[in-house]
């Protein structure tokens, strides 16, 4: 039987499109299958935040990579340099992925699709029409949709930052739960011990290395 790993995730959140080029591996290397949890970034009862202004460097001081430009070396990928929708709550995308858990429907991929129509092609994924389209060009289950989310129907699945998210011990996305503990935000050689350990089994060699 599959190991189980819930996943804390937004679709929106560049974390967590590293988290999806990193899920791809682990159910690649292990018998593992993921749950989808939705934590919303931006739900509306918070405001979106300020832009906050660039610090000034000295002129004679080389540049460094961010943590984030880190994280996508480590992973060996790239951001996708598609312009996608500013401040647009994602309510309704997470929403469709409750609905298509009740339709029995594949949720891997419906979450992938999600994720790919967001950061390789910029498709507003927080529309109703939007999602709608998306799954029938996924051959996925349309009958009810609209109505569901409209009626706001898998509201009570969804958890919002920052009170109720922190609450739960949830404050990145993506957060996996993988055993007995949670890792949040890291790198793919982590996630793999982590697994490799819940299974009882062996990472790969070149992922033992350090």
């Amino acid at each position: 039987m599959s190991l189980v790993i819930p996943v804390a995730h937004d679709p929106t959140c560049p974390w967590c499109w590293i988290a999806i080029s990193q899920v791809r591996r682990l159910r690649d290397q292990f018998d593992v299958e993921f749950d989808w949890l939705g934590y919303e970034l931006y739900p509306e009862s918070l405001p979106w935040p300020e832009p906050s202004p660039r610090e000034e460097m000295p002129a004679n001081r080389p540049p460094t990579p961010s943590r984030f430009e880190l994280a996508l070396a480590a992973e060996g990928i790239k951001l996708p340099a598609v312009q996608k929708p500013r401040r647009m709550r994602i309510h309704h995308a997470l929403q469709s992925v409750e609905f298509m858990r009740d339709a029995g429907e594949p949720m891997q991929d419906w979450v992938e699709a999600l994720y790919d129509a967001y950061w390789l092609r910029g498709e507003a994924i927080g529309e109703i029409p939007v999602l709608h389209g998306l799954a029938e060009a996924n051959e996925l289950s349309t009958k009810g949709l609209e109505e569901a989310l409209l009626a706001r129907k898998y509201s009570d699945r969804i958890v919002g930052f920052d009170e109720e998210a922190y609450a739960g011990g949830v404050y990145n996305v993506p957060t996996f739960w993988i055993g007995n503990r949670r890792y949040a935000e890291q790198p793919y050689v982590t996630l793999e011990r982590a697994v490799a350990g819940a299974l009882g089994v062996k990472p790969l060699a070149a992922s033992t290395t350090t």
